[in-house]
């Protein structure tokens, strides 16, 4: 390959890359989807989320080594004045170093992750507290703790309960729960002082 080509080569991907990474980096406002003509394989990297449809966690990768290679490729040339072999050396080491700190930066993005958010049907089975009453085969709301704070949820129930009351979810509707109404605390233990025979 001649020098003008090599040279037309890494600009091109310096170019390139820097404006693709710059494009991708500007956030979910624009919505600037990239659907460039390569397979990117599908690899499990505990970091990295690439799937078949949305690879979009691994193009900042990608495109860090693509434009860190045509900048190491023409830093090969100004600082060292090196010959072809020399220039792509310098090239594929800086396109290294490129994906290695996009590589660092989701990994370190996906460690601040915050957890998956509880779906209701994890609910089931616990308390809560009944905080406008339910009515008969009518709708209240609930109040219980859960991902760090309180949440307030409609809730249904096949008998009346007050306001105050302890429930406990054993259903999920559609965006509501059936709850069904628990003893008072001092009932319970007598009720399980009874079921042990004291």
């Amino acid at each position: 390959m001649s020098a003008d080509a090599l040279e037309l080569v890494f600009t091109g991907s310096a170019v390139l890359g820097t404006a693709l990474l710059l494009l991708s980096s500007l956030g979910g406002g624009m919505h600037v989807r990239l659907h460039l003509p390569l397979r990117v394989p599908h690899v499990r990297v505990p970091f990295l989320r690439m799937t078949r449809t949305d690879d979009a966690t691994a193009m900042p990768v990608l495109l860090g080594f693509l434009a860190m290679f045509g900048i190491g490729g023409l830093f090969g040339v100004v600082a060292f004045g090196l010959g072809p072999l020399g220039r792509i050396a310098i090239a594929l080491a800086f396109g290294a170093l490129g994906a290695a700190v996009g590589f660092a930066i989701f990994a370190a993005l996906r460690r601040a992750e915050g957890r998956e958010p509880t779906a209701l049907r994890d609910l089931v089975g616990r308390k809560a507290r009944v905080t406008v009453s339910i009515g008969q085969r009518g709708r209240g709301t609930i109040a219980l703790t859960y991902d760090g704070a309180v949440q307030t949820l409609p809730a249904t129930s096949t008998t009346p309960i007050a306001r105050g009351h302890e429930v406990e979810i054993v259903a999920v509707r559609g965006m509501a729960v059936a709850v069904r109404s628990l003893p008072p605390p001092e009932d319970r233990h007598a009720v399980s002082a009874q079921k042990e025979g004291i």
